[in-house]
């Protein structure tokens, strides 16, 4: 957890996050309230982003010390101390589940492993894409190797995992599925803080809603595979009747789907190839300075910054 959970040290906040719930919508109000965040910086990082709302994800962008940055002294004072508040979320493993998917798999969001890719190809029903059968290949596929796709990919981890409730106390855990939750928390925050900031939805899906791809089977997989998360946070277990669910595609949103995938591929390779830009600019740079100092300096020849020349 040292190397993902976020400090805010003017208000004396650590958030966790927790993939797929409302992640991005709580780091922005965050670093919001506590005066860290660079919207500037989210217009010239180059990371793959399909929207400039993902962008609070980088540490430029949101501002927040990262836990690893602290002294062993400081992560204690933030985990042990009254004076600190330590917030995170949960949602529904069944909720969290689907929209996980559907973001890294179906969409094929940026830096999805390609064995995930893979595992999740497409189920076609007469040449369309039947998302209720690629979503139930999915859960298969997580069911039988869950470790695989949590490993690589925080985005299919339990909650549990995450969290380490057992090992640490958290005084606002909400549940963003319950209505009220999220605004509770940012008044706490902004009260905390001194400030008045609004919540901003950020990230929405698709607007599939989970019964339309779960049936009784499915359901029954996923809660197997995220149980942890059931048999700790208590969630309520879902009772869905139908043996089979399909949802195809008609002609359009298979256009759209195929034609978002195209753009989420051609992001990437644009910010593969503005990173190699980077990285020659900075090279031909500290060559440079490297050969500026051998020639000016030369009792600097052993100097450690020239070593990787």
């Amino acid at each position: 957890m040292i190397g993902y959970a976020l400090i805010a040290p003017r208000i004396k906040v650590m958030y966790v996050p927790t993939t797929k719930v409302a992640c991005s919508t709580l780091k922005l109000l965050v670093s919001q309230i506590e005066g860290s965040y660079h919207e500037a910086a989210s217009r010239q990082i180059i990371t793959p982003n399909i929207s400039q709302e993902q962008t609070i994800h980088n540490y430029r962008v949101h501002g927040l010390k990262r836990m690893f940055e602290l002294s062993p002294k400081q992560q204690w004072e933030v985990i042990q101390s009254p004076e600190w508040l330590r917030v995170a979320a949960l949602r529904d493993p069944l909720k969290r589940a689907y929209s996980s998917w559907e973001n890294r798999a179906f969409l094929r969001a940026p830096g999805t492993p390609q064995h995930i890719l893979d595992a999740c190809t497409d189920v076609l029903v007469d040449g369309r894409v039947d998302v209720a059968a690629t979503f139930a290949k999915f859960a298969r596929a997580i069911n039988a190797d869950r470790d695989s796709f949590a490993l690589a990919d925080d985005h299919f981890r339990p909650q549990f995992n995450t969290l380490y409730s057992n090992q640490l106390e958290y005084h606002e855990m909400i549940r963003i599925d319950q209505h009220g939750e999220m605004q509770r928390l940012a008044d706490v925050l902004n009260a905390r803080g001194g400030t008045n900031i609004s919540l901003q939805r950020l990230n929405s899906g698709l607007g599939i809603k989970p019964d339309q791809v779960y049936t009784k089977e499915i359901a029954d997989l996923m809660e197997q595979t995220y149980r942890e998360d059931f048999e700790w946070f208590h969630f309520p277990r879902h009772n869905y009747s139908n043996s089979t669910a399909s949802l195809v595609l008609d002609p359009l949103q298979q256009a759209f789907l195929f034609n978002l995938r195209d753009t989420t591929k051609r992001v990437q390779v644009l910010s593969h190839a503005a990173f190699r830009r980077v990285g020659l600019r900075y090279g031909l740079r500290q060559v440079r300075k490297s050969l500026w100092l051998r020639f000016t300096r030369p009792s600097k020849r052993h100097d450690p910054k020239l070593l990787q020349w």
